[in-house]
């Protein structure tokens, strides 16, 4: 059967994702759960894509994402069943917002989930560390030791980094933007949160401290940003940390692949791998206004 053919009783609708990282295992696991026949196109050998791990005389090395700061979209992922309505909204009440425990029956089919703290310690250049957690108790006494007058700015950045993540997060990060005049219309209000200047800009406002300008801005490190580049809307990753938590997949990033890739199968799932894209097709538009749809792909071995 080729790629752009389909035969199943069950699945009536079909789908090819491009890619086989956390992204599109996701989205493979969320359509088949919602009735699509789905194939899976990933150009390395293996899947995970930047989570790709790679495997060394006995040891296996994470390439990219180590660690987990929203570990219920996780969750409600791994509990998709046939069937089961996945298009809802995320829940994100006031109760919401608050530490969960993590590990349910379906999650822990698949994968095991360990909280970490702290989480992260940060070594400095003359030997010392400050420990990131969630404690903003702990947080304070640690800025009070390094320089007891950045305190108030850490209340600032704080209210501020709050501001950020609601908008930025909560809103924004569930909002589709079908063109770029509507991206536009939020500008105002990330403008005047002042999220659109450099993460290391932003938090160099609140902190005369070299060390704590560096603690509250070195997470974007972390997914391949730099703080001096990155926009400051990065910074509700302090407050999205301190509301969930940081996480650890036991076994590392790939057994978290491993975990969704198995979830993939049993909902139906096909994957093929050495698999790289070369051209997606289009079919011809039906009427002047109409648009024109996806009729299939060519990939680099010459197969369609």
């Amino acid at each position: 059967m080729s790629i752009n053919e389909t035969k199943s009783e069950e699945f009536h609708k079909t789908a090819l994702i491009i890619g086989s990282g956390v992204g599109g295992l996701s989205l493979g696991i969320r359509l088949q759960s919602l009735g699509f026949k789905t194939t899976i196109l990933e150009k390395l050998d293996g899947p995970g894509g930047r989570a790709y791990t790679k495997k060394i005389k006995g040891f296996i090395f994470d390439m990219g994402p180590t660690v987990i700061t929203v570990p219920f979209f996780i969750e409600e992922l791994f509990s998709l069943e046939i069937g089961k309505d996945n298009l809802n909204l995320p829940d994100f009440s006031s109760e919401s917002l608050k530490s969960k425990n993590i590990g349910n029956t379906s999650t822990r089919k698949y994968v095991e989930i360990i909280p970490i703290k702290p989480f992260y310690r940060i070594y400095f250049h003359d030997k010392t560390y400050f420990d990131y957690d969630g404690d903003p108790e702990n947080t304070r006494r640690q800025i009070k030791d390094i320089e007891a007058s950045d305190l108030e700015g850490y209340e600032k950045f704080h209210r501020d980094a709050e501001a950020i993540f609601k908008r930025g997060f909560l809103e924004l990060g569930y909002t589709f933007f079908n063109s770029a005049s509507e991206m536009f219309k939020v500008l105002p209000d990330l403008l005047k949160l002042d999220a659109v200047r450099s993460l290391f800009s932003f938090t160099s406002k609140y902190f005369k401290s070299e060390k704590l300008r560096q603690v509250f801005s070195f997470e974007t490190l972390l997914i391949g940003g730099n703080p001096l580049s990155v926009p400051a809307i990065y910074s509700m990753i302090h407050f999205v940390e301190k509301t969930w938590g940081v996480h650890y997949v036991m076994g590392g990033t790939g057994a978290l692949i491993d975990g969704m890739l198995k979830k993939y199968h049993e909902l139906g799932g096909e994957i093929q791998y050495n698999a790289e894209v070369e051209k997606i097709s289009l079919s011809d538009k039906k009427t002047f206004f109409s648009k024109p749809s996806v009729s299939g792909v060519k990939l680099k071995n010459g197969k369609k």
